[in-house]
């Protein structure tokens, strides 16, 4: 079979030829320590809670992380009805587990 591209003018790119991805050797430090604002504040409840993982044990992250999904969840849920939710035990520190 004959290549078509030939008589377009195109070539295929040679794999060899590309060149490799540059990648950081580090990744880029916060400047200040602080993550930037959403202008969402149950976002930003959600993802402050990252900021526990410092003080945890391992085997205690899970937990947090399935908290700060589920809330994210929540909000970009309402996006697809625009119906917001009572914001209810889990915006504040009342509905956080362990606690």
């Amino acid at each position: 079979m004959e290549d078509q591209t030939e008589g377009l003018g195109l070539r295929l790119p040679d794999p060899a030829e590309e060149p490799e991805p540059d990648f950081p050797d580090e990744l880029p430090e916060e400047t200040d320590g602080h993550r930037p604002a959403t202008a969402e504040p149950r976002v930003d409840a959600a993802l402050a809670r990252l900021d526990e993982l410092d003080g945890l044990p391992v085997t205690e992250h899970r937990a947090v992380f399935e908290d700060v999904h589920r809330r994210l969840r929540d909000v970009l849920g309402e996006l697809d009805t625009g119906q917001p939710r009572d914001a209810g035990p889990a915006a504040g520190a009342a509905g956080r587990p362990g606690r």
